[in-house]
């Protein structure tokens, strides 16, 4: 199996072989001009929002044709305005408005059936399109990067989505290496399943150094109430999106759960979530992933399980339960993170989710616990 045959493979499902899930031209800074009003708001949008208005200004949208939009790099960036300002129009008075106007719905319709996901704000449009470099020559590091969109705006908010966005790119070192195990899992080699296993192990654990590093310049407090309001998604009773449905919808927001990357560790290492608490939610949130993104992480799954392959060879077997054992560190730091920027800022007695709308610890203990047991040794 050649080089090149792993990555005419990954190209197949729409991911780079060096960007990984991150889109392989940098995302669009702008749409044409036909669509000014929406750029407008979106600059005006965190100004909107501290003065209490910006709710009025969305349903003052004129009526825009998205089927003029040509490109998929302006409907991705349409998608991230149009997701913003649903959000925004939800959340952004004293209470939570649950009906949209249809001059927002009927373009984010459009856009969003030829994108493949559900209209809601996801991470991949907060995420992975959402950013842009600040030296072109330079690395996708947060440093190097700017947020094309953020709801309040301000260097919290920002540092949350850009750093997401390092990590999604620091592990992207080890997606050539997933799917080389995929495509070549009965015929590898010892020596390539090692090399594999290696580079696996050693990108995990540099996406938790990068992981460490969020609590640096996102607050605590700053993300608990003026962040995660706007990546909540629309729990119960839900929303109605005027001039499509006549009954409310009930979606999940943001949440890191729909991060192809992190399912595609899952899928490679043979690592399945049963739980009746874990199974339901993950799988749904691959609605949430771009097509061919999700169809990555079922061809990843397909394969010849890497772990019965490794099982009765010492060399192969430690190296595996080192890939194990640091995605169990990632997720362990991850959820100690997230509970000091949810429970730690939770009211008393109130109940903390995750952005996604779960009891977010119990899902992460469970999905780590789940991780854990697959440890050969």
């Amino acid at each position: 199996m050649t080089e090149q045959h792993v990555i005419d493979a990954l190209r197949t499902f729409d991911v780079d072989p060096v960007r990984g899930f991150l889109p392989a031209v940098d995302p669009e800074t702008r749409l044409p001009a036909p669509f000014a009003p929406w750029e407008q708001l979106a600059v005006d949008l965190p100004a909107l929002l501290s003065t209490g208005v910006a709710r009025d200004a969305v349903a003052g949208l004129p009526l825009l044709d998205a089927d003029s939009l040509g490109s998929t790099r302006s409907l991705q960036r349409a998608m991230l305005l149009l997701s913003v300002f649903a959000s925004a129009s939800v959340f952004g008075g004293a209470e939570a408005e649950h009906r949209l106007p249809p001059n927002l719905c009927l373009p984010w319709k459009k856009v969003s059936g030829r994108l493949g996901r559900p209209m809601i704000i996801a991470h991949a449009s907060i995420v992975l399109h959402n950013w842009r470099r600040l030296d072109m020559h330079g690395p996708i590091a947060a440093d190097n990067l700017r947020a094309l969109q953020c709801f309040r705006g301000g260097p919290d908010e920002e540092w949350f989505y850009l750093l997401t966005a390092e990590i999604e790119a620091t592990g992207a070192a080890a997606i050539p290496a997933l799917a080389r195990l995929r495509c070549e899992a009965d015929a590898l080699t010892s020596n390539g399943i090692d090399e594999a296993l290696e580079k696996i192990a050693a990108t995990i654990d540099a996406m938790r150094a990068v992981l460490d590093r969020m609590e640096d310049r996102c607050r605590h407090a700053v993300f608990y109430h003026r962040i995660r309001p706007f990546l909540s998604g629309w729990p119960e009773p839900g929303v109605v999106y005027e001039g499509l449905e006549a009954e409310p919808l009930v979606l999940h927001g943001g949440s890191a759960a729909q991060s192809s990357l992190l399912n595609a560790f899952d899928a490679a290492l043979d690592v399945p979530h049963e739980h009746p608490r874990t199974k339901p939610f993950l799988q749904a949130m691959r609605r949430y992933m771009p097509p061919r993104h999700r169809a990555f992480l079922e061809w990843l799954e397909s394969g010849t399980s890497l772990r019965d392959a490794v099982a009765d060879r010492p060399a192969g077997a430690s190296r595996y339960d080192e890939c194990i054992r640091q995605l169990v560190l990632f997720r362990k730091a991850h959820q100690e993170i997230t509970i000091r920027y949810i429970t730690g800022q939770a009211p008393p007695r109130s109940d903390a989710v995750g952005t996604g709308g779960t009891d977010y610890a119990d899902f992460l203990r469970r999905t780590r616990v789940e991780t854990d047991r697959r440890r050969l040794d």
